[in-house]
Protein backbone atom coordinates (compact mmCIF):
# COMPACT_ATOMS: atom_id res chain seq x y z
CA UNK A 1 0.00 0.00 0.00
CA UNK A 2 1.38 3.40 -0.96
CA UNK A 3 2.11 6.02 1.65
CA UNK A 4 0.44 9.39 1.32
CA UNK A 5 3.75 10.94 0.24
CA UNK A 6 4.38 8.33 -2.46
CA UNK A 7 0.85 8.75 -3.75
CA UNK A 8 1.45 12.50 -4.01
CA UNK A 9 4.70 11.93 -5.91
CA UNK A 10 3.08 9.35 -8.22
CA UNK A 11 0.35 11.89 -8.98
CA UNK A 12 3.03 14.46 -9.86
CA UNK A 13 4.81 11.97 -12.14
CA UNK A 14 1.61 11.08 -14.00
CA UNK A 15 0.50 14.72 -14.36
CA UNK A 16 3.94 15.81 -15.57
CA UNK A 17 4.22 12.96 -18.07
CA UNK A 18 0.70 13.48 -19.45
CA UNK A 19 1.52 17.17 -19.95
CA UNK A 20 5.02 16.88 -21.43
CA UNK A 21 5.34 13.33 -22.87
CA UNK A 22 8.89 13.39 -21.47
CA UNK A 23 10.30 11.01 -18.84
CA UNK A 24 10.07 12.73 -15.47
CA UNK A 25 13.26 13.39 -13.49
CA UNK A 26 13.54 14.12 -9.79
CA UNK A 27 14.84 17.58 -10.75
CA UNK A 28 11.63 18.31 -12.69
CA UNK A 29 9.57 17.35 -9.65
CA UNK A 30 11.69 19.53 -7.36
CA UNK A 31 11.24 22.46 -9.74
CA UNK A 32 7.47 22.08 -9.54
CA UNK A 33 7.84 22.37 -5.75
CA UNK A 34 4.38 21.10 -4.98
CA UNK A 35 5.92 19.08 -2.16
CA UNK A 36 8.49 20.52 0.28
CA UNK A 37 10.99 17.71 -0.22
CA UNK A 38 14.67 17.61 -1.05
CA UNK A 39 16.08 16.18 -4.27
CA UNK A 40 17.48 13.22 -2.37
CA UNK A 41 14.09 12.42 -0.86
CA UNK A 42 12.43 12.62 -4.28
CA UNK A 43 15.03 10.24 -5.71
CA UNK A 44 14.52 7.76 -2.87
CA UNK A 45 10.75 7.83 -3.18
CA UNK A 46 10.93 7.45 -6.95
CA UNK A 47 13.13 4.40 -6.46
CA UNK A 48 10.55 2.88 -4.13
CA UNK A 49 7.73 3.59 -6.58
CA UNK A 50 9.76 1.91 -9.29
CA UNK A 51 10.48 -1.11 -7.10
CA UNK A 52 6.73 -1.42 -6.43
CA UNK A 53 5.93 -1.30 -10.17
CA UNK A 54 4.14 2.06 -10.32
CA UNK A 55 6.73 3.77 -12.52
CA UNK A 56 9.48 2.57 -14.82
CA UNK A 57 12.60 3.69 -16.71
CA UNK A 58 12.23 3.81 -20.51
CA UNK A 59 16.02 3.65 -20.76
CA UNK A 60 18.98 3.56 -18.41
CA UNK A 61 19.71 7.28 -18.17
CA UNK A 62 16.19 8.67 -18.52
CA UNK A 63 13.69 9.84 -15.97
CA UNK A 64 10.63 7.80 -15.03
CA UNK A 65 7.32 7.22 -16.76
CA UNK A 66 4.14 5.74 -15.26
CA UNK A 67 3.50 2.01 -15.72
CA UNK A 68 0.06 0.56 -16.39
CA UNK A 69 -0.22 -0.05 -12.64
CA UNK A 70 0.70 3.57 -11.97
CA UNK A 71 -1.94 4.84 -14.36
CA UNK A 72 -4.50 2.48 -12.84
CA UNK A 73 -3.83 3.79 -9.32
CA UNK A 74 -3.97 7.34 -10.65
CA UNK A 75 -7.36 6.80 -12.32
CA UNK A 76 -8.94 4.99 -9.39
CA UNK A 77 -7.46 6.90 -6.44
CA UNK A 78 -5.53 10.07 -7.25
CA UNK A 79 -7.21 11.73 -10.21
CA UNK A 80 -9.59 14.69 -9.93
CA UNK A 81 -11.99 14.70 -12.87
CA UNK A 82 -12.40 17.80 -15.00
CA UNK A 83 -16.19 18.11 -15.08
CA UNK A 84 -18.19 18.97 -18.19
CA UNK A 85 -19.23 22.54 -17.51
CA UNK A 86 -22.61 24.03 -18.30
CA UNK A 87 -21.30 25.98 -21.31
CA UNK A 88 -19.62 22.89 -22.77
CA UNK A 89 -22.79 20.85 -22.24
CA UNK A 90 -24.86 23.45 -24.08
CA UNK A 91 -22.35 23.50 -26.95
CA UNK A 92 -22.36 19.71 -27.33
CA UNK A 93 -26.15 19.50 -27.15
CA UNK A 94 -26.54 22.29 -29.70
CA UNK A 95 -24.11 20.58 -32.09
CA UNK A 96 -25.84 17.21 -31.82
CA UNK A 97 -29.23 18.76 -32.50
CA UNK A 98 -27.88 20.08 -35.81
CA UNK A 99 -27.85 16.58 -37.33
CA UNK A 100 -30.55 16.49 -40.00
CA UNK A 101 -29.64 13.36 -41.97
CA UNK A 102 -30.90 10.68 -39.59
CA UNK A 103 -29.12 8.22 -37.35
CA UNK A 104 -25.95 7.84 -39.44
CA UNK A 105 -25.24 11.57 -39.51
CA UNK A 106 -25.98 11.83 -35.79
CA UNK A 107 -23.54 9.04 -34.90
CA UNK A 108 -20.82 10.42 -37.17
CA UNK A 109 -21.27 13.89 -35.69
CA UNK A 110 -21.05 12.47 -32.16
CA UNK A 111 -17.65 10.94 -32.96
CA UNK A 112 -16.42 14.27 -34.37
CA UNK A 113 -17.62 16.25 -31.33
CA UNK A 114 -16.14 13.83 -28.81
CA UNK A 115 -12.79 13.62 -30.64
CA UNK A 116 -12.55 17.40 -30.57
CA UNK A 117 -13.44 17.55 -26.88
CA UNK A 118 -10.77 15.11 -25.68
CA UNK A 119 -8.06 15.17 -28.39
CA UNK A 120 -8.20 11.40 -28.83
CA UNK A 121 -9.71 8.95 -31.29
CA UNK A 122 -13.46 8.84 -30.71
CA UNK A 123 -15.40 5.67 -31.53
CA UNK A 124 -19.19 5.42 -31.74
CA UNK A 125 -21.03 2.24 -32.66
CA UNK A 126 -24.50 2.03 -34.14
CA UNK A 127 -27.05 0.93 -31.53
CA UNK A 128 -28.48 -2.53 -31.94
CA UNK A 129 -31.15 -4.56 -30.21
CA UNK A 130 -30.65 -7.91 -28.58
CA UNK A 131 -33.90 -8.91 -30.33
CA UNK A 132 -34.65 -7.05 -33.53
CA UNK A 133 -38.29 -6.18 -34.19
CA UNK A 134 -40.03 -4.93 -37.29
CA UNK A 135 -40.93 -1.26 -37.30
CA UNK A 136 -42.71 -1.30 -40.66
CA UNK A 137 -42.54 -2.85 -44.11
CA UNK A 138 -43.06 -1.28 -47.51
CA UNK A 139 -43.53 -2.76 -50.98
CA UNK A 140 -42.44 -0.98 -54.16
CA UNK A 141 -43.62 -1.88 -57.65
CA UNK A 142 -40.77 -2.70 -60.05
CA UNK A 143 -42.02 -4.52 -63.16
CA UNK A 144 -44.22 -7.48 -63.99
CA UNK A 145 -44.48 -9.67 -60.88
CA UNK A 146 -41.29 -8.29 -59.30
CA UNK A 147 -41.56 -6.08 -56.19
CA UNK A 148 -39.06 -4.61 -53.75
CA UNK A 149 -39.59 -5.31 -50.06
CA UNK A 150 -38.17 -2.67 -47.69
CA UNK A 151 -38.20 -3.67 -44.01
CA UNK A 152 -37.30 -1.07 -41.37
CA UNK A 153 -36.15 -2.51 -38.02
CA UNK A 154 -36.47 -0.89 -34.62
CA UNK A 155 -32.66 -0.71 -34.29
CA UNK A 156 -32.43 1.58 -37.31
CA UNK A 157 -31.45 -1.05 -39.87
CA UNK A 158 -33.14 -1.12 -43.25
CA UNK A 159 -33.29 -4.41 -45.16
CA UNK A 160 -34.24 -4.82 -48.80
CA UNK A 161 -35.15 -7.85 -50.87
CA UNK A 162 -36.52 -8.42 -54.38
CA UNK A 163 -39.57 -10.68 -54.42
CA UNK A 164 -41.22 -12.53 -57.26
CA UNK A 165 -44.92 -12.52 -56.45
CA UNK A 166 -47.60 -14.73 -57.94
CA UNK A 167 -48.89 -11.96 -60.24
CA UNK A 168 -48.24 -8.31 -61.17
CA UNK A 169 -49.55 -5.77 -58.64
CA UNK A 170 -50.04 -2.02 -59.01
CA UNK A 171 -48.38 0.27 -56.49
CA UNK A 172 -51.76 0.94 -54.88
CA UNK A 173 -52.34 -2.78 -54.45
CA UNK A 174 -48.84 -3.19 -52.98
CA UNK A 175 -49.55 -0.37 -50.52
CA UNK A 176 -52.70 -2.16 -49.36
CA UNK A 177 -50.73 -5.41 -49.07
CA UNK A 178 -48.02 -3.68 -47.00
CA UNK A 179 -50.65 -2.24 -44.65
CA UNK A 180 -52.05 -5.74 -44.18
CA UNK A 181 -48.61 -7.22 -43.50
CA UNK A 182 -47.81 -4.48 -40.98
CA UNK A 183 -51.13 -5.14 -39.25
CA UNK A 184 -50.45 -8.89 -39.07
CA UNK A 185 -46.89 -8.54 -37.81
CA UNK A 186 -47.05 -5.41 -35.66
CA UNK A 187 -43.66 -5.17 -33.91
CA UNK A 188 -42.86 -8.81 -34.50
CA UNK A 189 -39.44 -10.38 -34.08
CA UNK A 190 -38.05 -12.88 -36.59
CA UNK A 191 -39.59 -15.96 -34.98
CA UNK A 192 -43.02 -14.39 -34.75
CA UNK A 193 -42.87 -13.22 -38.37
CA UNK A 194 -41.91 -16.75 -39.44
CA UNK A 195 -44.80 -18.24 -37.45
CA UNK A 196 -47.23 -15.73 -38.97
CA UNK A 197 -46.02 -16.70 -42.43
CA UNK A 198 -46.67 -20.38 -41.72
CA UNK A 199 -50.21 -19.58 -40.61
CA UNK A 200 -51.07 -17.46 -43.66
CA UNK A 201 -53.20 -18.99 -46.40
CA UNK A 202 -52.26 -16.33 -48.96
CA UNK A 203 -49.24 -17.33 -51.03
CA UNK A 204 -47.88 -13.80 -51.52
CA UNK A 205 -48.49 -12.73 -47.91
CA UNK A 206 -46.62 -15.84 -46.81
CA UNK A 207 -43.75 -15.08 -49.18
CA UNK A 208 -43.50 -11.47 -47.96
CA UNK A 209 -43.60 -12.39 -44.26
CA UNK A 210 -40.95 -15.08 -44.73
CA UNK A 211 -38.73 -12.45 -46.38
CA UNK A 212 -39.34 -10.07 -43.47
CA UNK A 213 -38.39 -12.81 -41.01
CA UNK A 214 -35.25 -13.55 -43.00
CA UNK A 215 -34.17 -9.91 -43.12
CA UNK A 216 -34.64 -9.53 -39.36
CA UNK A 217 -32.73 -12.70 -38.64
CA UNK A 218 -29.72 -11.91 -40.79
CA UNK A 219 -26.50 -11.38 -38.87
CA UNK A 220 -24.77 -8.16 -39.80
CA UNK A 221 -21.43 -8.95 -41.36
CA UNK A 222 -19.96 -5.61 -40.35
CA UNK A 223 -21.49 -3.33 -37.72
CA UNK A 224 -21.29 0.34 -38.51
CA UNK A 225 -18.54 2.03 -36.51
CA UNK A 226 -17.85 5.75 -36.66
CA UNK A 227 -14.33 7.09 -36.02
CA UNK A 228 -12.83 10.55 -35.75
CA UNK A 229 -9.70 12.15 -34.32
CA UNK A 230 -7.10 9.76 -35.70
CA UNK A 231 -5.10 12.54 -37.34
CA UNK A 232 -4.77 14.57 -34.15
CA UNK A 233 -3.72 11.53 -32.12
CA UNK A 234 -1.01 10.61 -34.62
CA UNK A 235 0.44 14.11 -34.23
CA UNK A 236 1.22 13.46 -30.57
CA UNK A 237 4.87 12.98 -29.51
CA UNK A 238 4.54 9.20 -29.20
CA UNK A 239 4.33 8.90 -32.99
CA UNK A 240 7.35 10.90 -34.09
CA UNK A 241 8.92 7.46 -34.53
CA UNK A 242 7.97 6.26 -38.01
CA UNK A 243 7.63 2.59 -37.00
CA UNK A 244 5.24 3.43 -34.16
CA UNK A 245 3.25 5.64 -36.50
CA UNK A 246 2.98 2.84 -39.07
CA UNK A 247 1.89 0.32 -36.43
CA UNK A 248 -0.77 2.71 -35.16
CA UNK A 249 -2.21 3.31 -38.62
CA UNK A 250 -2.23 -0.44 -39.35
CA UNK A 251 -4.13 -1.34 -36.19
CA UNK A 252 -6.53 1.56 -35.65
CA UNK A 253 -9.09 0.40 -38.19
CA UNK A 254 -12.83 0.27 -37.53
CA UNK A 255 -13.03 -3.53 -37.46
CA UNK A 256 -10.19 -3.94 -34.96
CA UNK A 257 -11.49 -1.18 -32.71
CA UNK A 258 -15.05 -2.51 -32.73
CA UNK A 259 -13.75 -5.96 -31.80
CA UNK A 260 -11.75 -4.36 -28.99
CA UNK A 261 -14.85 -2.63 -27.62
CA UNK A 262 -17.06 -5.70 -27.85
CA UNK A 263 -14.53 -7.80 -25.94
CA UNK A 264 -14.19 -5.23 -23.16
CA UNK A 265 -15.98 -5.81 -19.83
CA UNK A 266 -19.40 -4.19 -19.87
CA UNK A 267 -19.70 -0.91 -17.98
CA UNK A 268 -22.70 -0.25 -15.77
CA UNK A 269 -25.15 2.35 -17.16
CA UNK A 270 -23.98 5.85 -16.33
CA UNK A 271 -20.39 4.74 -15.76
CA UNK A 272 -17.26 4.48 -17.89
CA UNK A 273 -14.93 1.50 -18.16
CA UNK A 274 -11.20 2.27 -18.47
CA UNK A 275 -8.75 -0.23 -19.97
CA UNK A 276 -5.08 0.69 -19.75
CA UNK A 277 -2.26 -0.80 -21.81
CA UNK A 278 -1.90 -4.53 -21.28
CA UNK A 279 -5.31 -4.74 -19.59
CA UNK A 280 -6.75 -5.09 -23.11
CA UNK A 281 -5.28 -8.57 -23.41
CA UNK A 282 -4.23 -7.56 -26.92
CA UNK A 283 -0.51 -7.16 -27.54
CA UNK A 284 -1.19 -4.76 -30.41
CA UNK A 285 -2.88 -2.35 -27.98
CA UNK A 286 -0.37 -2.53 -25.11
CA UNK A 287 0.56 1.16 -25.49
CA UNK A 288 -3.04 2.38 -25.73
CA UNK A 289 -5.83 3.13 -23.30
CA UNK A 290 -9.55 3.22 -23.97
CA UNK A 291 -12.46 4.74 -22.06
CA UNK A 292 -15.80 3.07 -22.89
CA UNK A 293 -19.42 3.77 -21.96
CA UNK A 294 -22.63 2.27 -23.28
CA UNK A 295 -25.72 4.15 -24.36
CA UNK A 296 -29.23 3.02 -25.12
CA UNK A 297 -32.91 3.33 -24.41
CA UNK A 298 -33.70 -0.07 -22.94
CA UNK A 299 -34.43 -1.65 -26.32
CA UNK A 300 -31.18 -1.02 -28.17
CA UNK A 301 -27.66 -0.17 -27.09
CA UNK A 302 -24.37 0.99 -28.58
CA UNK A 303 -20.99 2.10 -27.35
CA UNK A 304 -19.10 5.36 -27.22
CA UNK A 305 -15.39 5.42 -26.47
CA UNK A 306 -12.17 7.37 -26.74
CA UNK A 307 -8.82 5.78 -27.51
CA UNK A 308 -5.39 7.28 -27.06
CA UNK A 309 -1.88 6.53 -25.85
CA UNK A 310 -1.70 5.46 -22.22
CA UNK A 311 -0.60 9.07 -21.63
CA UNK A 312 -4.15 10.26 -22.36
CA UNK A 313 -5.71 12.99 -20.16
CA UNK A 314 -7.95 10.63 -18.17
CA UNK A 315 -9.28 13.41 -15.96
CA UNK A 316 -10.82 15.07 -19.02
CA UNK A 317 -11.66 12.02 -21.13
CA UNK A 318 -13.62 9.95 -18.59
CA UNK A 319 -16.31 12.53 -17.68
CA UNK A 320 -16.82 13.49 -21.33
CA UNK A 321 -17.29 9.93 -22.49
CA UNK A 322 -19.75 9.40 -19.66
CA UNK A 323 -21.62 12.62 -20.42
CA UNK A 324 -21.86 11.99 -24.18
CA UNK A 325 -23.11 8.45 -23.56
CA UNK A 326 -25.83 9.75 -21.23
CA UNK A 327 -26.80 12.44 -23.73
CA UNK A 328 -26.95 9.91 -26.56
CA UNK A 329 -29.28 7.71 -24.52
CA UNK A 330 -31.67 10.64 -24.14
CA UNK A 331 -31.45 11.58 -27.81
CA UNK A 332 -31.96 7.99 -28.95
CA UNK A 333 -35.12 7.86 -26.85
CA UNK A 334 -36.34 11.07 -28.55
CA UNK A 335 -35.53 9.69 -32.01
CA UNK A 336 -37.33 6.44 -31.37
Amino acid sequence: MLTQRREAILGLVVDEYIETALPVSSRALVNRQELPLSSATFRNELARLEDDGYITHPYTSAGRVPSDLGYRHYVEVLMSEEPVGADEQRTIEHQLHQAQGGLDEWLSLTATILAGAVGSVAIVTRPRASDTHLKHAQLVELHDDLALLVAVMDDGRVGQRMLNLSQPYSQQELNICAERINGLLGRADASRAHAAAQESEDEDDRRIMEAVASLMGEQRVAEETYLDGLRSVLQQPEFTDVDRLRDAVDHLDAYHLRTLLEQAPAAEPGTAQVLIGQEHGDDLMREWSVVIASYGDGETSGMVAVLGPTRMPYQRSIPRVRYVATLMSSLLHEVR
